[in-house]
């Protein structure tokens, strides 16, 4: 069970920073974005990413819980971006990582949970 908790944390991490990362390239190189338009899509497409990240770094269940909500968002933008000619890969892209951190999110909040639950168990039992 450890493996899998270890498995869905690096995957939660990887998505999560390779969707920050993309959107960040996006807006500053891949897509040439107007000066005066930059702080607006920072704020709408990078700053939801930023409430979920001190619990993701220090590994708090519910975080991860919560945080699965917000790859569905990330998920739903990917697949509007993948609609257009111009944004297709950058869609596909965003598609991935969303991905990658759904998948990690219900792997690490599923069997961390379970992995905290027996340990409370253990504890009380053991008084």
């Amino acid at each position: 069970m450890d493996k899998l908790i270890t498995t869905g944390r690096w995957l939660t991490l990887i998505g999560y920073f390779g969707l920050m990362i993309g959107f960040y390239s996006w807006i500053f190189v891949i897509n040439e974005t107007p000066a005066h338009q930059i702080s607006l899509l920072l704020i709408i497409q990078v700053g939801p990413l930023l409430f979920p990240l001190i619990g993701l770094i220090k590994g708090r269940i519910y975080t991860h819980a919560w945080s699965i909500y917000l790859a569905v968002f990330y998920f739903i933008a990917g697949v509007w971006y993948s609609s257009g000619e111009h944004s297709f890969l950058f869609g596909l892209y965003v598609i991935a990582t969303s991905l990658l951190f759904m998948l990690g999110t219900g792997l690490y909040t599923r069997y961390a949970s379970i992995q905290q639950r027996e340990a409370e168990a253990g504890t009380q039992s053991g008084d």
